[in-house]
């Protein structure tokens, strides 16, 4: 099975796009369908490479619609791979790169010590982050494979980020663009490896639903992620699959016209898995309502139709709770909500 990209969105109806090159695996397609395979749709970010040529698309249906992409750009997962294998047995490099960004560090391994956070190690980059890591630091480590980890997550950004960013504003009904003119973005690297402090745990990364407006996840070809189709139902995403799933802010931005997916990580015992993440998120200024004109379908709190919150304050009051769980921060008053109960009330009331 080649490399597909599931987006959890509205459907609208049905179709027939093989002249397309597209194979409609279920019953319905999405209004953005022809913007996510056409490159040429105009892009939002500054001048950048020519955007790849048109993926292949599959249309699955369920309550959302769920849409499979084959994408040009693969995961150099063995430069991944060697790239945390390298830092596992070279902690004067962990503090090397932790010192770049002492706010909250580059590498997280809580899981050595922590049985009841998420069982996985992150690298969190940036293009900020990036360009506080010391020259002679990255061409030590580029040869462990931190090159070609940043040639990707540059060539996504490039050639993919305005598109599907060009496609949410169809589905929206609203101009995404206008609060993404910094594109604000993060890159996240994970290893779900077994030698945690809880080698039996199946918890690689708790259920949640991404704050941002949507992230693109590429996997190593382990099975593990799986997305909430109803509550309570999971099922599986293929392991060789790239999920572009939306989070709370495409929500808000949306008027309720975007779903956002939650999903999770289940671990098998003495397996490894790899994935790399790209997050995309409105500017951090910008003010969390419905954007345009036209009237919310869904019912929001008062807070957010008056647009008390901001992105930066929206991500603060959210990171809390993902620190928390993934062991990387600790609350003084953690209690009984989860990461997505605290954000429900604040956007529904």
């Amino acid at each position: 099975m080649t490399q597909t990209a599931y987006a959890r969105l509205h459907c609208i109806g049905s179709g027939n796009l093989a002249s397309a090159g597209i194979k409609i695996l279920g019953k319905a397609v999405c209004s953005w369908a022809t913007n996510v395979i056409n490159p040429q749709a105009t892009p939002i970010a500054p001048s950048h490479p020519a955007p790849a040529k048109a993926p292949a698309v599959s249309f699955l249906s369920s309550n959302s619609t769920t849409v499979s992409v084959n994408l040009e750009a693969k995961a150099p997962f063995p430069a991944i791979r060697a790239l945390f294998d390298h830092l596992h047995s070279h902690l004067d490099d962990v503090a090397k790169l932790n010192a770049t960004y002492p706010h909250r560090g580059v590498i997280k391994t809580a899981a050595l010590h922590k049985a009841e956070s998420d069982q996985k190690f992150t690298i969190d980059l940036s293009p900020m982050r990036n360009s506080r890591i010391p020259e002679a630091l990255r061409e030590s480590l580029d040869p462990h494979g931190l090159g070609e980890v940043l040639d990707l997550f540059n060539a996504i950004s490039a050639q993919y980020v305005p598109t599907i960013l060009s496609s949410l504003s169809i589905l929206a009904g609203t101009d995404l663009s206008v609060a993404h003119t910094s594109y604000n973005m993060n890159y996240r690297l994970c290893d779900y490896n077994p030698n945690t402090a809880a080698p039996k745990s199946s918890n690689g990364c708790g259920a949640h639903t991404d704050y941002g407006t949507f992230s693109i996840i590429f996997q190593d070809g382990t099975s593990g992620l799986e997305l909430e189709e109803t509550p309570g139902i999971w099922v599986p995403v293929p392991g060789d699959a790239t999920v572009v799933l939306t989070g709370w802010c495409a929500v808000i931005l949306s008027g309720g016209r975007i779903s956002a997916a939650k999903h999770r990580v289940r671990r098998a015992p003495g397996v490894r898995r790899l994935s790399a993440v790209l997050f995309v998120t409105p500017d951090l200024d910008v003010k969390l309502k419905p954007l345009g004109d036209s009237q919310p379908i869904r019912t929001f709190s008062d807070t957010i139709m008056r647009g008390d919150l901001d992105v930066a304050t929206f991500k603060d009051v959210m990171g809390k709770r993902w620190r928390y769980r993934e062991g990387n921060e600790e609350m003084d008053n953690a209690d009984s909500l989860s990461q997505d109960n605290e954000i429900e009330n604040m956007v529904w009331g």
